[in-house]
């Protein structure tokens, strides 16, 4: 009877330590070592290249990491380049459109003030008269609140974007090191005395990153396609600006599309354009249908945990480390369950 209780203690001290040390090490350490993290992925990602380079042309692993960050940098500088002059584009049509904007805008806003009298049996105007002195506070407050609060934040932005160039500058000098010298430290880790352990939850990590971006990227490609073929539909001019955008923010644990999606739909509902509205309302389903379907089944399915646990996993892990916990919730799940099958069970019992 001792022996079983004792066991059964060891097994809850050894749940207990791992659980708070798994949490310390996201909360804590992780950040510390992110630009490293990045820099191993980075070199990861180039070892291709430098091999074949170091192979073919003799070209020495740290020139040939070099170049290859170097081609790296300028394809992704040549997406955001893409993406900000198309972006520019859309603001100065926007811009140039704007008076055009400001009329449909106020006539939209006044259709919505006129549907909320007609719904709440008010008197003609009252619902109008009620935003514009909201709008007047609105803007009392921006002015007197908002603007000195980004002026006395620029300078921290400033140093922010120059602290962001100095890890930029850290990730690039490590790829390289880690690169040229991939080998040494794999050998190293090999021998190891921790390898078996440590190994055997990367290697369930590394599978669990794939899964999670396989899975973000198919379902923001399918969220993005409906958008866009709905708002086609009620004859936007920006469908695929806008699709793209709402396909990004879905993408954030707990904003979703229904922050985009719901209002528009009332604000089109208000103003009687009813087919807008419906199609607006039938896109959110599909989307939320699309995420919550697809997202627990795809990752929990690749990572070995029912879909109910990463969903849980998701919840817990934003309440805990905010948004990254979106990531980080399975990823400390998928931890925790390993070392709970190397040490909370086993291990004890073998003490």
């Amino acid at each position: 009877m001792n022996k079983g209780f004792t066991q059964k203690q060891k097994t809850f001290f050894n749940m207990v330590l791992i659980t708070a040390a798994v949490y310390f090490g996201l909360k804590y350490i992780l950040p510390l070592f992110v630009p490293f993290l990045a820099a191993y992925f980075l070199a990861w990602l180039i070892r291709p290249a430098v091999g074949f380079l170091h192979r073919r042309l003799k070209v020495p692993p740290a020139v040939g990491g070099a170049a290859a960050i170097f081609l790296v940098f300028a394809a992704v500088g040549t997406g955001l380049f893409w993406l900000g002059r198309m972006l520019i584009d859309q603001l100065t049509a926007f811009f140039a459109n704007l008076p055009e904007y400001q009329e449909v805008l106020s006539e939209q806003i006044e259709g919505l003030c006129s549907g909320c009298d007609r719904i709440f049996r008010l008197p003609a105007g009252t619902a109008e008269a009620a935003m514009e002195e909201n709008m007047r506070l609105v803007m009392e407050n921006v002015q007197t609140e908002v603007i000195p609060v980004l002026s006395k934040q620029s300078l921290s932005v400033a140093i922010g974007a120059a602290g962001l160039l100095g890890i930029l500058l850290i990730v690039v000098v490590s790829a390289l090191l880690i690169v040229k010298d991939m080998e040494v430290y794999r050998e190293k880790f090999r021998d190891s005395r921790f390898y078996r352990e440590i190994h055997r939850v990367t290697d369930k990590l590394s599978k669990t990153g794939i899964a999670y971006l396989r899975t973000q990227g198919i379902i923001m490609l399918i969220i993005g396609t409906i958008c866009t073929v709905g708002l086609l539909l009620i004859d936007n001019r920006y469908a695929l600006l806008i699709g793209i955008g709402i396909a990004l923010f879905d993408a954030f644990p707990v904003l979703g599309s229904g922050l985009i999606l719901i209002p528009w739909a009332v604000i089109r509902l208000l103003a009687r354009d009813i087919r807008s509205a419906v199609i607006l309302v039938v896109m959110y389903v599909i989307c939320q249908l699309v995420r919550e379907v697809l997202e627990p089944k795809m990752l929990g399915d690749k990572i070995g945990i029912p879909p109910l646990g990463t969903m849980m996993a998701m919840y817990v892990g934003i309440k805990l480390f905010g948004v990254s916990g979106f990531l980080l919730g399975p990823v400390g799940l998928i931890i925790l369950k390993t070392c709970f099958a190397e040490y909370g069970g086993d291990g004890a019992e073998g003490g």
